[in-house]
């Protein structure tokens, strides 16, 4: 039997957007005026941060789970919202997109001297390569995440190719083959190799998943480039659980026509997810479709919401 949590608790540090006027939901803590104690003061950017905290039992491990774009609205929110640092147990990247590892290097300058000495670090084979969006003959770099900047900071990098245990019931996603035939990746997404722009496949692309004690998996992705269904069903394979509880993050659907969107919810419908939090390169269209479609399984996004997934007790899972 695969192992299992009691709670999974993610803070959205970073995303799109920000309501401070949300309610709380079942699975949704909001950072309204009422637990700040003031007008929040948070920032919204395009890119996406996670803080994902896990309980076992007495067991705990909280993993910062890609930076967003900026360092200042990254360490600002991290301030605003009291997070502390030195709790902070690895650190992991989903891709190699500026919108997701560009705060990174400014949290390691100023954070460094609070966090754990023996700090790791959780990327893909192919995420310290050149990004770039290529249109007709227009071409824009978006820019490259360097290995050597991490390591400087005394944090040591491995590189996830395979599903790779975090913790008890805790998961890196590790290179996903089986895609879905119809998740393609949009053909603007290139990636330099050898002094040629190819089309990107983000083979690195990382998924975090915990499977929670008689609910089923939570599945957290950042920009599900390889495709969000395919993601959900690559994450029953890898963990040998047959439930999805729950799935947030960007599911990169912004943009793309109406078919492939309504593909994807009748996918989620045909999964059984109880909770969907779509956010960050969705796209207004999807999350309205989502809403609209599937509307008790979706909750918005706000920064600083904290979304909590537990399981039906408080009880300790079985040895």
């Amino acid at each position: 039997m695969p192992g299992a949590v009691d709670r999974v608790r993610v803070t959205t540090v970073v995303d799109n957007y920000i309501d401070n006027l949300r309610q709380d939901t079942a699975v949704a803590r909001r950072y309204s005026a009422f637990v700040a104690g003031k007008m929040p003061d948070l920032r919204a950017e395009h890119g996406l941060a996670h803080l994902v905290e896990i309980t076992r039992g007495r067991d705990r491990f909280t993993m910062a789970f890609d930076f967003g774009l900026t360092p200042d609205a990254l360490n600002h929110n991290f301030r605003e919202l009291a997070i502390e640092p030195s709790a902070i147990d690895a650190l992991g990247l989903s891709h190699g997109h500026r919108d997701h590892w560009g705060g990174l290097t400014g949290f390691l300058h100023a954070w460094r001297r609070r966090l754990r000495r023996d700090l790791p670090f959780y990327g893909g084979v192919d995420h310290f390569e050149p990004r770039w969006q290529q249109r007709g003959e227009r071409r824009v770099y978006s820019g490259r995440l360097s290995r050597d900047e991490i390591e400087r900071y005394d944090v040591p990098v491995t590189l996830v190719a395979k599903p790779t245990t975090l913790a008890e019931g805790v998961w890196l996603s590790g290179e996903m083959h089986g895609a879905e035939d119809w998740e393609t990746i949009p053909s603007n997404l290139r990636v330099e190799r050898a002094g040629e722009l190819i089309q990107d496949t983000f083979i690195g692309e990382q998924t975090l998943v915990a499977n929670v004690r008689d609910r089923g998996l939570v599945v957290i992705t950042s920009c599900s480039h390889r495709g969000i269904v395919g993601i959900c069903r690559n994450a029953v394979r890898i963990t040998g659980v047959s439930r999805v509880h729950a799935v947030m993050g960007g599911f990169h659907l912004s943009g793309l026509d109406e078919p492939r969107v309504t593909r994807v919810v009748d996918a989620f419908r045909e999964l059984d997810v109880e909770h969907m939090v779509p956010q960050h390169c969705t796209g207004i269209e999807a999350i309205v479709a989502i809403a609209h479609r599937l509307p008790g399984r979706f909750t918005a996004s706000s920064v600083g919401t904290t979304f909590e997934f537990a399981a039906p007790d408080g009880a300790a899972p079985s040895p």
